[in-house]
């Protein structure tokens, strides 16, 4: 199984953070090949409790409290019960990115997207059911804090870790809440996030970007007290992170292997008895080789799996500010 992956999510006490976690760990249980496992199993009934309630209670009383202090979780993806990657998540008090630097829960959140290897950007559908235009985007880039989520990006270029060609660093803008832009042009609606976030998409910026609407449930902006609960893309955004992940471990791996085959090559085509005197590092470097090769099909299988259960093709996926498909097939 790959290396944990840690993931950070931004968004306001408003965005639905909570909320989309809970159901992206418990809303695929049972309609997909992946699931979710939380390592700590009390922490899986409490989620699964959580969610319950959102399915099956009404009013204020279905939506879980917002957080007040900053919690790790930690997942399993699995494909058929069995683990392929682990995750870490945190999630905080939305209101932290508003404090001041030297506040315990900044420290903690600027420590954290420091080791990530992904952010979620969560902006809420309440804040795009309109077009975004110029008189509005500064006050919509305020409200849904935006601007602040910005600051964790300049954070990482000043940290030398700007996402380049050898290193994927992905980013999802997810829309939460959905349900409130249904009758907006999709097109539209994402041509105003890019608005919203306009370094992202700048040429030659290295980003790569999935704008991903997500929500529970179509009802809900209209019946929030008792709409149903039907989720829809909440495993998307995992499913491109596990991708871009993947494939950066395949190249990596790759280069791997060509270094030891190099090695190898000058070893092997010297004179018998230099073959002699390096015996000993010849039979480590083909062990080297066999135990990166393992590796390398295991990633690839990883990948397969991925491409057979999600299509990341008609998606919205941007590199450098150009729209990319992605066809696993």
């Amino acid at each position: 199984m790959a290396e944990k992956t840690k993931i950070l999510m931004l968004g306001n006490s408003r965005s639905g953070k909570t909320c989309f976690m809970v159901g992206m760990y418990t809303a695929t249980q049972g309609g997909s090949t992946f699931s979710f496992k939380a390592t700590d199993p009390d922490e899986g009934v409490r989620l699964t409790a959580v969610w319950s309630t959102i399915v099956y209670n009404s009013g204020d009383d279905r939506w879980p409290p917002t957080t007040d202090q900053p919690k790790i979780y930690n997942f399993e993806l699995c494909y058929a019960y069995k683990p392929l990657m682990e995750f870490e998540w945190l999630d905080y008090r939305g209101g932290s990115m508003l404090d001041l630097s030297s506040d315990d829960n900044v420290r903690i959140l600027k420590d954290y997207a420091a080791q990530s290897n992904g952010f979620f950007f969560c902006i809420s559908g309440k804040y795009l059911r309109d077009p975004v235009t110029e008189a509005n985007l500064q006050e919509i880039a305020v409200d849904s804090q935006a601007n602040l989520m910005s600051n964790y990006l300049q954070d990482l270029n000043l940290n030398s870790t700007r996402p380049d060609q050898n290193k994927s660093f992905p980013i999802v803008i997810i829309v939460t809440m959905y349900d409130y832009c249904y009758h907006r042009d999709k097109r539209e609606l994402i041509e105003d996030v890019k608005k919203i976030f306009p370094p992202l998409f700048a040429s030659n910026s290295g980003w790569l970007v999935m704008i991903c609407p997500v929500t529970l449930g179509k009802e809900l902006a209209q019946n929030s007290d008792n709409g149903k609960i039907e989720p829809k893309n909440l495993d998307v955004p995992v499913a491109f992170v596990l991708y871009s992940i993947l494939t950066e471990q395949v190249q990596i791996q790759q280069e791997k292997l060509r270094e030891i085959e190099d090695r190898l090559d000058d070893l092997e085509s010297s004179n018998r008895v230099n073959q002699w005197i390096n015996r000993a590092e010849i039979k480590k470097l083909n062990k080297s080789f066999e135990q990166a090769d393992m590796q390398f099909k295991k990633t690839i299988e990883m990948i397969n799996i991925l491409a057979r259960e999600q299509d990341l093709s008609s998606t919205d996926i941007y590199l450098s500010g150009k729209r990319i498909q992605i066809d696993l097939n």
